[in-house]
C-alpha cells in the first residue's frame, strides 16, 4: 500500500524587536535556530538601542542567517511592524529578545495554521499556566488576555489587513492585546497549541516600574477599541473597572499604595464590591503592617518540619 505524502505546513518568518537586549539576544536567537521546523527568515529590529553595536556583533555571528534592521526608537509596536514589512512568509512569529522557544515550538504550532480560518496561534510559556483554552473568541479574550506575545504566530494577510500593531505611545504595554482583540473581532480563529512551547523571562524588576504605564495603556486600549469596534458602553466600562482593580492589586503588592488608591477609586465609586472595598482598605494600611502580613502568610504556606 502506498504511503501517504507528508503534510506540508506553511512557511513562517520570525521577528524579534530588540532594545537594550545584548545580554539576552543570543539566547533568544539560539532558540529560534534550534527549531525542528526552521523559519524562512529571522529578522532582528534594533529599536534605536544604546547597545545596538553589540547587538549587531551578535547578529553577525549567525553568518547571514539573521537579518538586522536598525531604526530610531519607536517602541515595540513600531519595531515589530518594521520587522514584518521585511518578511515575505505567510505567517509571522514574534519573539521578544529576553524570551526563548522550546525546540518543538513551531513544529507543534504550525499544523494549526492549515486551518483556513485561523488568524492567530499561541501557546503556553509558563509551567503554571498550561491550561490554555484550545480556542478563544472575542468575548473570552475581552475578559482576559491569555496570549503571550513571544509565543504568538499571526497570519500575514490578516496582520496587514488590520493595520498591524498600533504604534501610539499611549498603547505601549497593550499594543499586542489590541491586535489580538482586533483579530478575534474580525472573526478569525484564535487557537492555542497544547503544552509548554517556550519560556517567558521578564527582566528582573521591570514589572514594578511598568505597572502604572501598563494600566494606563490597558485602559486606553479598552476605550479606543470600544469606539473603533462599536462595543457596548457597558462592556467597555466593565473592562475598565476590571483593569483598575487588577492593576491596583499589583501596585499594592509592589507597595505603591497612593497610586493604587488613585487607580482603584473610580472603579470602587462606579461599582462597589467587597473585593474593591478590601483592596482600598489594604491600600490604606502602613507598609510595615503589610510587610508583616506578607511574612506571616508566607510562613503559613511553608510545610511544617517532621516532628
Amino acid at each position: 500500500m502506498a504511503s501517504s505524502s507528508p503534510v506540508t505546513v506553511p512557511d513562517y518568518a520570525v521577528v524579534i524587536p530588540a532594545y537594550q537586549a545584548a545580554a539576552t539576544l543570543a539566547r533568544a536567537l539560539d532558540s529560534v535556530v534550534a527549531q525542528t521546523l526552521p523559519p524562512r527568515q529571522i529578522v532582528v529590529v534594533d529599536d534605536g538601542s544604546p547597545d545596538g553595536d553589540e547587538m549587531a556583533r551578535i547578529v553577525a555571528g549567525y553568518g547571514g542567517v539573521v537579518e538586522l534592521l536598525r531604526q530610531p526608537n519607536g517602541g515595540p509596536a513600531s519595531a515589530r511592524n518594521a520587522g514584518v514589512r521585511a518578511t515575505s512568509a505567510p505567517w509571522v512569529a514574534f519573539l521578544d529578545a529576553d524570551d526563548t522557544w522550546l525546540p518543538h515550538k513551531m513544529q507543534a504550532q504550525m499544523p494549526l495554521a492549515m486551518d483556513s480560518r485561523a488568524g492567530l496561534l499561541h501557546g503556553s510559556a509558563r509551567e503554571d499556566r498550561l491550561a490554555l483554552p484550545a480556542e478563544m473568541d472575542f468575548d473570552l479574550l475581552w475578559r482576559c488576555n491569555r496570549i503571550c506575545t513571544s509565543m504568538s504566530v499571526v497570519r500575514r494577510d490578516v496582520f496587514d489587513t488590520l493595520g498591524g500593531f498600533f504604534e501610539a505611545r499611549e498603547l505601549i504595554g497593550a499594543e499586542d492585546y489590541s491586535l489580538w482583540l482586533r483579530i478575534a473581532h474580525a472573526g478569525w480563529r484564535v487557537r492555542a497549541c497544547p503544552g509548554l512551547v517556550g519560556r517567558y523571562t521578564p527582566v528582573e524588576g521591570s514589572l514594578t516600574s511598568r505597572i502604572e504605564r501598563c494600566a494606563a495603556a490597558e485602559i486606553h486600549n479598552a476605550q479606543t477599541l470600544g469606539e473603533q469596534l462599536s462595543l457596548p458602553a457597558a462592556m467597555v466600562a466593565w473592562k475598565v473597572r476590571v483593569i483598575r482593580t487588577e492593576f491596583a492589586r499589583h501596585l499594592i503588592h509592589a507597595r505603591r499604595l497612593q497610586p493604587a488608591r488613585h487607580l482603584l477609586l473610580p472603579a470602587l465609586v462606579a461599582r462597589p464590591t467587597l473585593e474593591r472595598l478590601s483592596l482600598m482598605s489594604i491600600s490604606c494600611m502602613p507598609i510595615p503592617v503589610l510587610d508583616m502580613r506578607r511574612r506571616l502568610r508566607a510562613r503559613g504556606r511553608r510545610p511544617h518540619p517532621c516532628p
